[in-house]
This record gives C-alpha cells, sequence and structure tokens, in this order.
C-alpha cells in the first residue's frame, strides 16, 4: 500500500474513532436519562445539518454534518422561573428564557413528570457525569489494550553499539576528545551482540531495570552476558552524569544517571496491567495540565506562527491536527503494523482521556459545570435543612445563561485558531 493511501487509511481510522468516542460519550448521557424516566428526544452525533437519523421508540438517533461533538435533547434540563421573581430584559433575559423554554416543543401532557430538573440531584449528577465517565472508561481499556495487549518498547538489553568515550556534552553531538574518559562499556570489555541476562545475580528484561538497580546502589556492578554461544561476566563501574532526561509531564529536565556507553536495540515487551494503569494515570494528568494552560498554549503557537517558527510537538492541536498526526504515523514505511495500530489504539486513548478531563471543566456548557450546579445545590439545600429552613428548590442555572454563551464562544474561538493554525502551520510529528 502507498503512503498515501497509508495516510487516508490513518486519518478514517482516528475519525471513526473519534465518531465512536463521541457516541460512546453520548451513551454515557442516554443511558442513565432513560433509565431514571427522562424524555430524551434526540441523541445526535455531530452538529448541522442532518445527514443520517431514524427514530426508534420517542428518540431520534442521527449523525450530523460537522463531527466536532455530540449532544442529547433532555426535556426539562432547567426549572422554570420561580414564583414572583422579576424577569430580566434584554439579552440576559431572553438567554434565560430560551433555556428554560428549550426543547418545549417535545413535551406532551403526559411529561409533566418526566423532566431532567425534577430528578434528585444524586441522579441529576449520575447523568451528567455519565458522559465523561465513559470516556474515562474507554481510554482506560485501549491503554490496557495497546499496554498489555501489543506492549511498548522499551531498551532491550541487547547492545547495538559501543560509546568510544563519556561525551563532554548530552544536548549537542560532540566528538570524542583526546581528554574525554574511555566509556565504561568500552574499557570494560563488552562488544555489539552482547546480550545482557543479570546485574549481580539479579535477571533484567530491560535496559530500564538496570539503570534503576545501578542508581540505587552505585558503584561497580558485575554483568552476566551472551555472547555468541558463551556467557562471560564483566565487571563495570557505570560513571555518574548530568544529562536531559524526560519527565512524566513530558518536559525536559537534567538529571544524574549512570552511563554505561552502549546504545540499545529497541524491543516491544507487553507491559503489567499495573503499569498500564500508572501510564494512564500519567497521561490523565498531564491533560488536566494541557488543558489548564491551553489559552496560553493557543497563544504560543499563534504567535510561533506569526513570527515563521515551527511549531513544538508538545502543544495543543485541533481534530485536524490530530487526523495529521494519524495519517503521518501509518504512512510511516518504517513502522510495523503493529506499530501503526498500537500507536492509533494510544492515540484514540489520549482523545478519550482529553474528552474526560475537559467535560470534567465546572463551566456551562460542559458536563462539568452541570455537575458544579449539581453539587452546589446538594450542599445548598443541605445547609437549608440544618437551618430548618424550607426547601430552596432546584439549583435554577439557568440565570448562568450568558456565561454560558461567553464560554461557547471563548471554546469556539479556541477551536477555529487551532484548527487554521494545523492547516497554515501543521505541527511536525
Amino acid at each position: 500500500m502507498s503512503e498515501i493511501l497509508w495516510y487516508i487509511a490513518g486519518v478514517i481510522f482516528i475519525g471513526v474513532g473519534i465518531g465512536f468516542s463521541i457516541g460512546w460519550h453520548e451513551l454515557g448521557h442516554l443511558i442513565p436519562a432513560k433509565l431514571f424516566g427522562v424524555k430524551v428526544p434526540r441523541y445526535m452525533i455531530g452538529f448541522g445539518p442532518t445527514l443520517f437519523s431514524r427514530k426508534r421508540g420517542e428518540t431520534e438517533y442521527g449523525i450530523k454534518a460537522i463531527p466536532l461533538g455530540g449532544y442529547i435533547t433532555m426535556i426539562g434540563m432547567y426549572p422554570p422561573a420561580k414564583p414572583g421573581v422579576k424577569q430580566r430584559k434584554g439579552f440576559v433575559g431572553d438567554s434565560i428564557t430560551a433555556a428554560r423554554s428549550a426543547h418545549s416543543e417535545f413535551v406532551t401532557e403526559a411529561d409533566t413528570n418526566r423532566m431532567f430538573y425534577q430528578l434528585p440531584v444524586l441522579k441529576r449528577i449520575a447523568v451528567m457525569f455519565g458522559g465523561p465517565f465513559m470516556n474515562l472508561l474507554l481510554g482506560v481499556v485501549l491503554t490496557l489494550v495497546t499496554l498489555v495487549g501489543f506492549g511498548s518498547y522499551t531498551r532491550s538489553t541487547t547492545i547495538e553499539s559501543i560509546a568510544d568515550c563519556v561525551p563532554s556534552s548530552f544536548t549537542v553531538n560532540v566528538a570524542c576528545s583526546v581528554i574525554d574518559r574511555v566509556s565504561p562499556a568500552k574499557e570494560a570489555g563488552l562488544l555489539p551482540g552482547d546480550k545482557v541476562l543479570s546485574i549481580d545475580g539479579h535477571a533484567v528484561s530491560n535496559w530500564d531495570e538496570i539503570i534503576s538497580y545501578t542508581t540505587a546502589r552505585g558503584g561497580q556492578v558485575s554483568l552476566v552476558v551472551v555472547r555468541g554461544n558463551t556467557r562471560q561476566r564483566i565487571s563495570l563501574t557505570p560513571v555518574v552524569v548530568t544529562r536531559p532526561v524526560v519527565s512524566p509531564d513530558g518536559s525536559s529536565v537534567q538529571q544524574r544517571v549512570p552511563f554505561f556507553g552502549v546504545v540499545l536495540k529497541p524491543q516491544r515487551q507487553h507491559q503489567s496491567v499495573a503499569t498500564a494503569l500508572g501510564t494512564a494515570g500519567s497521561t490523565i494528568a498531564q491533560t488536566f495540565n494541557l488543558i489548564g494552560t491551553l489559552p496560553v498554549q493557543v497563544y504560543n503557537s499563534l504567535s510561533a506562527t506569526i513570527q515563521g517558527q515551527h511549531r513544538t510537538g508538545s502543544g495543543a492541536v485541533s481534530i485536524v491536527g490530530v487526523g495529521q498526526a494519524a495519517g503521518e504515523i501509518a504512512s510511516n514505511q518504517q513502522a510495523s503494523l503493529s506499530d501503526k495500530v498500537s500507536s492509533g489504539l494510544m492515540m484514540l486513548a489520549s482523545l478519550n482521556f482529553a474528552l474526560f478531563a475537559f467535560n470534567m471543566i465546572p463551566l456551562l456548557p460542559l458536563d462539568g459545570g452541570h455537575i458544579a450546579g449539581g453539587v452546589y445545590e446538594a450542599i445548598k439545600r443541605g445547609i437549608w435543612r440544618l437551618r430548618r429552613k424550607p426547601d430552596p428548590g432546584p439549583a435554577d442555572t439557568a440565570l448562568l445563561m450568558p456565561v454560558t454563551y461567553v464560554v461557547s464562544g471563548v471554546l469556539l474561538l479556541l477551536s477555529v485558531i487551532l484548527i487554521l493554525l494545523d492547516l497554515i502551520n501543521p505541527v511536525s510529528f
């Protein structure tokens, strides 16, 4: 298959995966809403004109033209105005009124007790949390399938080449000079093709285990290696050097690490469930950090584009950038089919973690905003009960509609900017 066809296949794969993730998210809202008796007239993937739809029972299921999200329609999302409350005028008043009356065309006389706002607080929170939870669950499952099933690349214990010296710099390529110390591996007599079986009697399966052991112990170590058909015991003392390493949050930091002077063959190794879950947790933490700095990242990317600079791969990208990355990975002729599939699955896992984290932001119209409203209502009702005051009723989140429009506008603007940046100055993956 040619590079172009592989590129298209990668884009289609990630596109279908994103569509499934969106539909999966909305199922997380739909299922509990129906279980709790709320009327759900629509379940849609995408926005804009409807491409396909079919009605099952009281719900219309469909796909729309713009694949930038999805939604379900629940009647009675916002409570009616409290008696005696003066209605506001202008844009603020109109937006609040529109929110209260939204989807009223689907309400019949038989639906008077099927409004979303009539549910107990915990059930409302369950409905709104259901969507992000489904993305969290899917992200964890995809991570497990990839790391446990396919495995991930680690540094093997098979030596590919030997460094001649301990380099004077680990940030730029420098040639060995007469004043540089001979590398520990060369000094000890290690050769390309040697496979390390154990260190100080402890069996090892990858080089990271050797690094962890020597970092904790220090000093001279004894290696048992296979060379050809024979085993040999070789002693050496790694040199402790300061070199850049990638931290859990993706940034580069200087660290003191043992240096052997070897280049190792990569190997795909199946990871444990615990390791895969730890990777999922780290990815989620990094995703929350990424979302927390999203405006700054968009600004930096925009500034770099205006100044004619290349964008870094660690910044935010739009759905267009995700498709570009998937296409480039799939069209890489050096990667095996397993590499391409596992990379695509991990990309989908990361996207689902992003959908989870993004929707947990406690601002309307995001799911986290509705959850925050439910938590506020529960706390308020608890305080009112302690003070022996009448039940204040459901929290009137419709009053926050002006803020909702502002948040929606900002998110739309950031999305449009990122899409344009990905088209004009795509990230090189």
